[in-house]
């Protein structure tokens, strides 16, 4: 799908893509940190057969988005509100994997009255919350230090991240599924998964001064109260899953008055595509 851009009022450009039915149910995907918009092509047959119109915005910084490095979490709810205006959608759905989290729930809290049903799929919670981290790889666990106790080193991190990456994104590809659990690299391996990878991981690094800043993001406050949240919510969660801890999806289900947990004990992070049916199913329950 091609990217579409909007210029905002402060001057900065959003691109987005979009996905499944052009006239369907409008569904907001919100990627992961670092990502972007088109790993969303894995949503779109999916989408098909729901009648979705998935609507994936780059956060600033990835994709085409033009960076702004001094942004919060509630920040971006202003970006999303001008697309859905120019867009023209009254209501919608929002879908978030891993890093998007935060996002997907910061519009939840300003947009109750808006905002159908939040999926939190693969999710990161509050790092700062007891146990949280415990279960995550060693890679993932150090990261998670840092952008709490040395956030200096998240941008040479970031720096070099995106060196190798774009310097050879096949064996950046590989690379990330040597990080994976072995229940993630079988979907990883397939075709079609492996090509949309490789598609999204230059746009993941064009600018790692965001992805630093969205580390930073994570593991700081989030900026409002997730007591506070009352739309409909359902998590999705995998027990094998060493990036997105189970001790995540449980602290996010015990703290959102209106959540439900859903939680595959066999699955990591890759293999909610196969559900991907059920999970937009489960979205327009409540439409």
């Amino acid at each position: 799908m091609d990217t579409r851009t909007l210029d905002l009022a402060d001057g900065r450009i959003l691109a987005w893509r979009e996905f499944g039915a052009p006239r369907g149910w409008p569904l907001v995907a919100v990627h992961g940190s670092p990502d972007s918009s088109a790993v969303w092509a894995l949503l779109d047959d999916a989408a098909h057969r729901a009648g979705a119109r998935v609507i994936a915005p780059d956060r600033p910084g990835f994709g085409s988005s033009t960076p702004k490095h001094d942004r919060s979490i509630l920040d971006w709810v202003d970006d999303l509100d001008e697309l859905i205006e120019h867009l023209e959608v009254p209501s919608f759905c929002v879908l978030a994997i891993s890093g998007g989290s935060p996002y997907a729930l910061a519009v939840a809290a300003t947009h109750d009255d808006r905002v159908d049903h939040l999926g939190l799929l693969s999710v990161i919670s509050p790092l700062d919350a007891p146990g949280v981290t415990k279960g995550a790889n060693p890679q993932v666990r150090f990261v998670l230090w840092a952008a709490r106790q040395a956030p200096f080193l998240l941008g040479p991190m970031g720096r070099l991240m995106a060196k190798l990456t774009l310097k050879d994104p096949d064996r950046a590809a590989e690379r990330l599924i040597g990080t994976r659990p072995p229940a993630d690299r079988e979907i990883i391996r397939r075709p079609e998964v492996m090509a949309v990878l490789r598609e999204n991981l230059p746009n993941q690094f064009k600018d790692p001064e965001s992805m630093a800043l969205e580390m930073r993001n994570a593991a700081q406050p989030w900026g409002f109260d997730l007591g506070e949240i009352t739309v409909p919510t359902t998590i999705w969660q995998g027990g094998l899953d060493d990036v997105h801890t189970p001790a995540m999806g449980h602290y996010l289900e015990a703290r959102l008055p209106n959540a439900r947990l859903v939680y595959e004990p066999g699955y990591a992070t890759f293999n909610f595509i196969d559900d991907y049916d059920t999970i937009l199913a489960t979205l327009t329950a409540t439409i």
